[in-house]
């Protein structure tokens, strides 16, 4: 039922703008109602247990990193933002975000 939804909603999408290809590529549409996500920014073929969910956002003066996560012990939803200056490495920076989140969870 998903699937049937999700491909009548991008064929709608499609037919809607005349302006875009008519394929669609990766990363050129997200769409979601309530918690229930149909098309994501790219292949989503794995429905994950308990993933933590990034969001990377450039803003002036750097970049802010959002981190979420489920925390099954205390029964709560654990946000972090973390902020990133244009004077450190980005990718160095993500990746010790990326390394404290999986080594906290």
């Amino acid at each position: 039922m998903k699937n049937w939804l999700r491909q009548r909603l991008l064929h709608f999408l499609i037919d809607a703008e005349p302006s875009r290809p008519s394929s669609i590529g990766r990363g050129n549409i997200s769409i979601s109602l309530g918690d229930e996500q149909l098309c994501d920014d790219g292949p989503s073929g794995i429905d994950l247990p308990d993933p933590i969910n990034f969001k990377v956002q450039a803003v002036s003066g750097g970049t802010i990193v959002e981190s979420r996560w489920y925390d099954h012990k205390k029964d709560e939803n654990r946000i972090k933002l973390h902020i990133i200056t244009q004077e450190e490495n980005l990718s160095e920076s993500i990746g010790k975000i990326v390394t404290m989140e999986l080594l906290q969870k």
